[in-house]
């Protein structure tokens, strides 16, 4: 009965998780708006803060992985080298042309580019004024799965402990040699030190204070799969299989990790600090907001059509592993 006063009224559902289905794969936000990809190929948007996310229908099917905005853009891409954009806040979305079939992972802004990263080692980039996706000069055929950037420096990550550096906001990738490091799934930098951290499977977390030239392994609470990472100034957040978090004690060379609860078991695929707080997304549409990392709430998920209320009775889309 609840579900179906929810699908005939448009109700909020007070226990997402156990309501709906599919994945958010990564999350994006400008100002009060905030935009995550679903497995589906719609995206999830909140125009309140992120209170509350709804859906938005987009083109096609294909699963949006990743999520960024640039000077009243925003950018998804995913499978199959779909992208596609929104420049009314995520409200309306329209295809862009990429210029590959491989799935993209990830898209990051930086100075006036967006920078889309994928598999078989794919790097593409866009200024914010030209809808036009170039291929730019990468190193190997490794999948990547992210990307991030901190001041004129950007770094992929992906398999086989793969890492990119480019000093020229994606146009060119120099290969760093990292020797015995398993798949690495998430990055992120800060500006304020050249510190970047990145995550991977098994729980590893490598770390670079020197603008990413080099690497060395943190010790982790954990050997669970980790997918996503973040900061705020004062700690960095990372997400994982079974609804894993963790925190580090600092965001300085010398910080240690520890695990933290959350309200869910299902896999967390991407983090975001706004700078206020942090938000994760997950499997089963599960949004997930904290202000220090250490306290995490779910999110209420609205529906507001049968379409949506259709989704119900669907098994969860597979994650991408």
């Amino acid at each position: 009965m609840r579900r179906m006063l929810v699908a005939l009224f448009g109700w909020t559902s007070l226990l997402p998780g156990l309501l709906v289905a599919e994945n958010l794969l990564g999350i994006g936000q400008s100002s009060t708006t905030y935009v995550a990809g679903r497995s589906d190929g719609a995206v999830f948007r909140s125009g309140a803060g992120g209170t509350n996310f709804t859906v938005q229908t987009t083109s096609g099917t294909g699963a949006l992985h990743g999520v960024a905005h640039l000077n009243g853009i925003y950018a998804a891409v995913g499978a199959g080298g779909r992208i596609v954009r929104s420049s009314n806040g995520g409200l309306d979305w329209s295809d862009e042309t990429s210029n590959v079939t491989v799935d993209l992972y990830d898209v990051v802004a930086q100075g006036v580019h967006l920078i889309a990263v994928g598999a078989d080692g794919t790097t593409l980039r866009r200024t914010s004024t030209v809808a036009v996706w170039d291929t730019t000069t990468s190193e190997g055929s490794d999948v990547l799965h992210s990307v991030a950037a901190a001041g004129n420096i950007t770094i992929a990550v992906g398999d086989a402990g793969t890492v990119l550096r480019s000093t020229d906001q994606g146009l060119t990738w120099t290969r760093q040699q990292l020797s015995g490091a398993p798949d690495l799934r998430g990055v992120i930098g800060r500006f304020q030190s050249g510190t970047f951290v990145a995550v991977g499977l098994n729980g590893v977390i490598l770390r670079s204070t020197d603008w990413g030239i080099s690497w060395s392994p943190v010790e982790s609470p954990t050997t669970l799969d980790l997918f996503g990472v973040a900061q705020d100034p004062n700690r960095f957040v990372a997400v994982g299989r079974n609804g894993t978090v963790l925190r580090s004690s600092s965001t300085g060379a010398t910080g240690t990790w520890f695990e933290v609860g959350t309200p869910v078991d299902v896999p967390l695929h991407d983090v975001m600090h706004d700078g206020l707080r942090f938000f994760a997304v997950g499997d089963a549409e599960v949004v997930l907001r904290s202000t220090d990392g250490t306290t995490w709430i779910q999110v209420a998920i609205e529906a507001t059509t049968w379409t949506d209320m259709k989704r119900l009775y669907r098994g969860a889309a597979p994650q991408r592993d």
